[in-house]
């Protein structure tokens, strides 16, 4: 089973080919619905007219609280009152997003070396926080549509191999092994 690989400051993960295809689509079905949509372009956060380009594209008065469950997760309402959580959402929002869509694009970005090299492999040179934050917002996208509680663990055991819930269950669980053995590379330190 694949495993992290801690190389002074940098993380690796040894992903079979399979793997790496299935984190590479969920990855590129987070950053959709994160808004990225287009995955051939690539910011440069050095040039003044795509940063204003950015900022026009997330105008403070645009942002709105998601109707997507997953997006209110991963995009929370900081405070109780409709009104305080808009005006903090309004100022919040396009940066955490943008640092979102950012840390994805980077984990996509190491995954497809190696679908291209169409073989198992290595992705390397990620810091740990990169990896921390997309397996997390991955496995909270996938928590709010599978209605994961604390007895999900015992569901998945349950279903039947026909179940087409279960490789999805399946993928959760292994996400949740990945940032366990990631975490624990930290702990040990």
């Amino acid at each position: 089973m694949s495993e992290f690989i801690r190389d002074g400051d940098l993380y690796s993960l040894d992903l079979t080919l399979d793997e790496a295809h299935i984190l590479i689509n969920l990855v590129e079905q987070l950053l959709e619905l994160l808004g990225e949509g287009d995955f051939n372009h690539h910011y440069d956060e050095s040039d003044p007219f795509a940063q204003l380009m950015a900022q026009l594209k997330t105008a403070p008065e645009e942002v709105t609280t998601p109707d997507d469950p997953v997006l209110l997760r991963l995009l929370p309402n900081a405070y109780a009152d409709p009104e305080a959580a808009a005006d903090f959402r309004r100022y919040t929002e396009p940066t955490l997003r943008g640092k979102k869509k950012r840390t994805l694009a980077q984990v996509r970005s190491a995954l497809a070396i190696i679908v291209d090299e169409d073989r198992d492999g290595t992705v390397e040179e990620l810091d740990n926080e990169t990896w921390l934050m997309a397996i997390n917002d991955l496995r909270l996208a996938l928590s709010v549509r599978l209605e994961i509680s604390e007895d999900s663990f015992e569901h998945f055991e349950t279903l039947s191999d026909e179940d087409p819930s279960k490789p999805i269950f399946a993928v959760y669980f292994w996400l949740g092994w990945l940032q366990t053995s990631l975490l624990n590379l930290l702990s040990n330190g």
